[in-house]
């Protein structure tokens, strides 16, 4: 395998993204024509996450996200007779249902929602008076939780969890918290209140997200939790980091299923992110990146030195029209310039639209 320079800050072409994909997958059973808008969001933050800087990072991720999001539809089917026709009762068609693993490449919830885990019982949650929190669990075990995430055990002998089915005790009933399951959410999988609460405030949103389970669905703090974790090896990765499958020449796929789920399925998503590494590599674009304000240098207003993050010039087949964006304060991106790239050998030429 030729040596292929993997790092990367910047932008994919979703148009080009989504051509590759349907060429590389659309005969694959788990396809599903209905998931390029969530998947189309999930490369953009890759694209935009200045802390993304090598692609097998971010076909890692993809890859991830496809198998462990995959879900079960149900899709009612017309039955046809012996002529191909649809076959008809009481003037309408008679149907049957049929069930199909797809992809949705969404946040999603846990199958089952962890029944029979120690995690599946919900629990009470209360904020007091100095932005901390009180979980109480249905056993009568309580914990507080400082807003820097710290928990502490408050009742003696108190442990995290409790069997699945069994009946609440009063101590439970009668607290005044709101009432919250901490079943697996997201990209990745997040199980358990206490991982709730450390990811919330590792990712910079406090306890936001043991106070608000559902905001593990939304795709940015669905993203954050992957990305933080995958990068550092903090919470579901179990220690485990990009660096140490993808640095240099060392490009380990199977192996960096260990950040997620031990060594589960780990050539299935091996296969997947190898794919998803040919595609972004061939989706790559130019990325000029302005300081936060204008300044003025002799009367001539003027952005002052870019950052250009270069690429070769695209390859035969590259598909046209990719956009150069610009990179706010904020990180968001505003379309202040198209940019052709097939074809152009200076690409800091822009114009403005």
């Amino acid at each position: 395998m030729a040596d292929i320079d993997y790092t990367f800050l910047g932008f994919y072409d979703l148009p080009t993204f989504n051509t590759r994909f349907s060429e590389k997958f659309s005969k694959n059973p788990r396809f599903n024509g209905g998931a390029f808008s969530d998947m189309d969001t999930l490369v953009d933050m890759i694209g935009r996450d200045l802390n993304i800087s090598d692609v097998r990072w971010g076909a890692y991720m993809l890859a991830t996200v496809m198998w462990e999001t995959t879900s079960l539809f149900t899709f009612e089917v017309p039955v046809k007779n012996n002529k191909g026709q649809p076959l008809m009762k009481k003037g309408k068609p008679v149907t049957v249902k049929q069930k199909k693993w797809l992809m949705t490449m969404a946040p999603v919830d846990e199958v089952g929602h962890g029944k029979g885990r120690r995690y599946h019982e919900p629990v009470k949650v209360a904020v007091l008076a100095d932005g901390s929190a009180r979980v109480t669990e249905q056993d009568g075990d309580q914990f507080s939780i400082s807003t820097a995430g710290a928990i502490k055990a408050l009742t003696k002998g108190a442990k995290m969890g409790t069997t699945d089915g069994g009946a609440a005790v009063k101590v439970y009933n009668d607290d005044p918290g709101d009432e919250n399951a901490y079943f697996g959410r997201g990209y990745v999988q997040l199980t358990w209140w206490s991982n709730y609460a450390k990811a919330g405030v590792a990712i910079g949103r406090g306890l936001d997200l043991l106070l608000d389970p559902e905001l593990v669905k939304e795709p940015k703090i669905a993203y954050a939790i992957m990305a933080h974790g995958m990068r550092t090896g903090f919470g579901f990765a179990n220690g485990h980091k990009f660096s140490e499958f993808f640095s240099g020449k060392n490009r380990d796929y199977k192996h960096a299923r260990k950040m997620v789920n031990g060594m589960s399925h780990a050539e299935d998503v091996a296969k997947l992110a190898k794919v998803f590494e040919q595609i972004l590599l061939d989706s790559r674009m130019w990325v000029r990146i302005p300081p936060q304000y204008p300044m003025r240098s002799k009367g001539i207003e003027a952005y002052g030195d870019h950052d250009h993050r270069r690429l070769p010039k695209p390859r035969a087949g590259a598909i046209d029209g990719a956009v150069d964006e610009y990179v706010g304060p904020d990180g968001g991106a505003s379309r202040e310039c198209a940019l052709r790239l097939a074809g152009q050998s200076d690409a800091g030429q822009c114009v403005s639209l």
